[in-house]
């Protein structure tokens, strides 16, 4: 069970791709409908939860045309999910936002986990070097609402806002733009056109729904309560805790209002259509589980109730139709991985988007990759959570002994609390197998389709001097001038990494990339700093090929 640990350019002329179907009759314009039938609108997007206001700020800093609706008439005040990690931070700080989600949120410090009641906790440090080469070594414990409202605040940078107390009721494609139907508070209809249409519309996703998108969702029979409180606990505020208690596991998360926490509780005594009164006596008992949470509860926030589920959808695409968040995965709340994944499901996307716009890809394979990749991920995510879920929840009392007892002696290792710490941090997320991977004739190198190592140089780090928005070419050899001119003269961005001369573009004092790259003298690295193939010449050859072959655009505009 412990293996799941880890033991901006505007857009250029409308171009219609190949593969897009249509997936639906053609819709009616009905009587007195108003229509907006704008060719220049590229994305429309549904749902301004995380996933789609980090869609839509990415179709606008990519330079594609926006609109993002929402069906509630307001941003909902209750918390939801809570932790950001680092991987989405770094996607954040590309973004421009990561500095306003510091400053509302707070970095976890520690996770103590207790394996059983009768021994203390183990302190699982949260912060330092163990993570690696990230700005970002924590998980940030911040509210959703306060993420929505800070990236609310950066789309209305671009001039948009979200289009509220609008919902998606169905759309309609020819194959090279989208109709898309919605319905105003006011009962009013309205018909929008665009290129594409995204939907970030949830669990419950119409979007998905109806373009027709299989979705096997499955439950886990197990169900789990949730409060914020205010509470004068017996830990550290900026600490939390995981209890593996036999009458049920438990956490306890920090919230960044001084004493202020979230339970998560498993009540394996409870049925899923049962209601359960999260009370404050039901919360003092069940951190009564644990000798070290033992403290009575003040004035609760927020509650609510829910049976865990899972599914993954079979595909994110259909046509000029795509999924992301919610309305592609669902899984356990186990190390937050929903709102991040559904934050780089919708980064991953837009650069997409935004290089088919500008560069009218010959073939589908580049947002044919999306659906390959991210599913891929989510399916393993799904996976690994159902896993450690099942293996937290077990009822089954001589496994729960033995459970406890290796993760006494197996979280107590350093080394062990490295790899939870990246492993939940999503730093070492893989892409196994992509359609637009490069390759320079040589055995794959294990770094393609991994996050491109981050070293530091003084106060800046090498994610620093990548392109925010176009693939960028990492030279690793020292006599790469000639190559970076002529790649430059090309269009494309290039970088110039060296260990030994501090005049390149970024001085490798540690020797990191040497380490992780070995022979390799050229890096190419896709907006999303993925490694998108490497070669061991110092030519053009892989570029061109990528460009050409892989991607089906011009070397000019990657």
């Amino acid at each position: 069970w412990l293996k799941p640990l880890g033991l901006s350019c505007p857009c250029l002329e409308v171009h219609s791709l190949p593969g897009c179907v249509s997936t639906s009759d053609e819709l009616p314009h009905a009587m007195g409908e108003q229509r907006e039938r704008d060719a220049d609108l590229d994305v429309f997007v549904v749902g301004a939860g995380p996933t789609g206001l980090t869609a839509a700020i990415e179709a606008s800093r990519h330079g594609l045309k926006v609109h993002i609706i929402d069906r509630r008439t307001e941003r909902h005040d209750f918390s939801k999910a809570l932790v950001v990690h680092a991987r989405t931070m770094e996607v954040f700080e590309t973004m421009g936002i990561s500095h306003a989600l510091l400053e509302v949120g707070m970095p976890f410090a520690a996770l103590r986990v207790q394996p059983g009641t009768s021994c203390s906790p183990i302190r699982i440090k949260l912060q330092g070097p163990q993570w690696g080469d990230t700005k970002y070594p924590y998980w940030l414990s911040i509210p959703q609402p306060e993420t929505e409202r800070c990236l609310e605040e950066c789309l209305a940078g671009f001039g948009i806002s979200v289009d509220r107390g609008t919902e998606f009721k169905s759309f309609a494609s020819d194959g090279s733009m989208v109709d898309i139907k919605v319905t105003k508070s006011t009962g009013v209809e309205q018909t929008y056109s665009a290129k594409w249409l995204v939907g970030c519309d949830g669990g419950r996703s119409s979007v998905r729904e109806n373009a027709k998108l299989m979705f096997d969702e499955t439950s886990l029979e197990e169900t789990f309560v949730l409060a914020d409180f205010d509470g004068d606990a017996p830990i550290p505020e900026d600490e939390g805790t995981a209890c593996l208690s036999s009458d049920g596991v438990f956490f306890l998360v920090p919230m960044p209002k001084p004493k202020r926490w979230r339970l998560i509780a498993h009540m394996p005594e409870h049925a899923g259509d049962e209601k359960i009164d999260v009370s404050n006596a039901l919360i003092d008992k069940i951190l009564a589980r644990s000798p070290s949470t033992a403290f009575a509860s003040g004035h609760i926030r927020w509650t609510s109730q829910f049976v865990l589920k899972q599914g993954v959808v079979q595909e994110y695409r259909r046509g000029r139709v795509f999924i992301a968040g919610d309305a592609a995965h669902l899984h356990s709340p186990v190390g937050g991985q929903g709102l991040n994944t559904g934050v780089q499901d919708a980064a991953a996307l837009m650069w997409r988007l935004a290089l088919a716009e500008r560069g009218a890809p010959e073939h589908t394979a580049l947002l044919d990759s999306f659906s390959q990749e991210r599913k891929a991920i989510a399916e393993s995510m799904v996976m690994a959570t159902t896993k450690v879920t099942r293996a937290m929840t077990s009822k089954n009392c001589v496994f729960r002994t033995l459970r406890n007892c290796i993760a006494r002696q197996i979280l107590a290792l350093s080394s062990m609390q490295s790899k939870l710490c990246r492993k939940v941090g999503m730093l070492d997320v893989a892409i196994q197998e992509s359609s637009i991977s490069a390759s320079d004739g040589t055995k794959k190198h294990p770094y393609v389709g991994c996050r491109l190592p981050n070293p530091g140089s003084g106060d800046h780090r090498l994610h620093d001097v990548l392109h925010s928005s176009r693939h960028t070419v990492l030279l690793l050899q020292e006599d790469a001038w000639h190559l970076s001119t002529q790649l430059t003269s090309d269009g494309v961005f290039c970088v110039k990494a060296s260990r030994k001369n501090a005049d390149h573009n970024f001085y490798d004092a540690e020797g990191l990339l040497q380490s992780v790259f070995g022979a390799v003298k050229l890096v190419l690295v896709r907006p999303d700093r993925v490694v998108a193939g490497v070669s061991m010449k110092l030519d053009t050859s892989l570029v061109y090929q990528y460009a050409k072959n892989v991607l089906g655009v011009g070397i000019d505009v990657l």
